[in-house]
């Protein structure tokens, strides 16, 4: 499979929460560990970081790596759809917004698990009743040692199997066969290890990639899906990111995410990004994607540059 962003090989660590409750495939990637109810509103969730959930950064040491807060949040979502909700398993997300803010100056504790406390305050959302369409908003706060390293806050909804199909149409059935790959930017340039974690491909215009989605990164593929899952996208914005500052020397402590509709694996999706220099410590990146000539996405990136840290 290749170099992950976190470790696979240590043990995994125990948890009372199934895989599939939050749709996954492997136990090892199972990162949340338990909830609790508070109030109607408000749980309380548990959560363990592996160790190698960190990246080397330049004159910074280790810091933790934005994609596996992205899939704790993702987690949670799922967790409290399904266990608190009600929402049934064989329900499709709809995702609308997906934002976290993460300290930059957290380092992982190294060797030993992170444990983490997460405070969720939910609202329940119902976009489309006479669809039966129903979803939450969730607000997190995320702490580790007891302070707050993070936040995260994601919109979303569940989808019955007869209305996903008739709103995936022909595009419903999920996807097996490996898409063709483009060849990958250099891992190293986008503080990858491996090509099967590079999302990006060159092309001839400054700025601007073609998606790749390779199947053997079982990070971003646990298992076969119909669509380009989110955190794929969300990855594409952070190495897009990379790609367009110099070397190393970007940190985002802010990423918030909008999805305007799914990206399908037949056709190329096409990944853009423009950079703001907004004074000497702060930087902003915005991400977007087009596939058949209409938006997808949009991801915008805030953060200091290394110089400002």
């Amino acid at each position: 499979m290749g170099a992950t962003p976190w470790s696979t090989t240590a043990a995994p660590t125990a948890s009372a929460v199934p895989k599939e409750l939050v749709h996954l495939s492997f136990d090892a990637y199972v990162l949340v560990t338990g909830y609790t109810q508070v109030d109607d509103s408000t749980f309380t969730l548990t959560a363990k970081w592996p160790p190698g959930t960190g990246r080397a950064v330049p004159g910074l040491g280790t810091r933790y790596e934005s994609l596996v807060v992205a899939q704790t949040i993702r987690q949670v979502g799922l967790v409290l759809a399904h266990a608190a909700f009600g929402a049934p398993s064989n329900h499709a997300t709809l995702l609308r917004t997906f934002d976290f803010a993460l300290d930059t100056t957290s380092q992982p504790t190294g060797s030993k698990p992170d444990d983490l406390f997460i405070v969720v305050s939910c609202k329940t959302n119902n976009h489309r009743t006479n669809r039966r369409l129903t979803g939450l908003r969730l607000d997190m706060d995320i702490r580790s040692g007891g302070r707050s390293i993070g936040t995260g806050a994601t919109d979303f909804e569940w989808i019955a199997p007869a209305v996903y199909r008739r709103l995936r149409g022909d595009h419903a059935q999920a996807v097996h066969e490996q898409p063709p790959l483009p060849t990958p930017v250099p891992a190293v340039r986008v503080g990858r290890a491996a090509d099967s974690e590079v999302v990006l491909a060159a092309t001839t215009e400054p700025h601007r990639w073609q998606l790749r989605n390779d199947f053997s990164n079982k990070i971003l593929y646990d298992h076969a899906v119909d669509h380009v899952p989110g955190l794929v996208l969300i990855e594409a914005a952070h190495q897009a990111a990379r790609l367009v500052t110099s070397p190393g020397a970007f940190l985002p402590h802010s990423v918030t995410t909008t999805f305007d509709r799914y990206v399908e694996f037949d056709s190329p999706c096409w990944i853009e990004a423009e950079v703001d220099t907004k004074g000497p410590t702060t930087t902003v990146v915005t991400v977007t994607g087009h596939q058949n000539g209409r938006p997808v996405f949009r991801t915008e990136l805030t953060g200091r540059p290394h110089h400002a840290i």
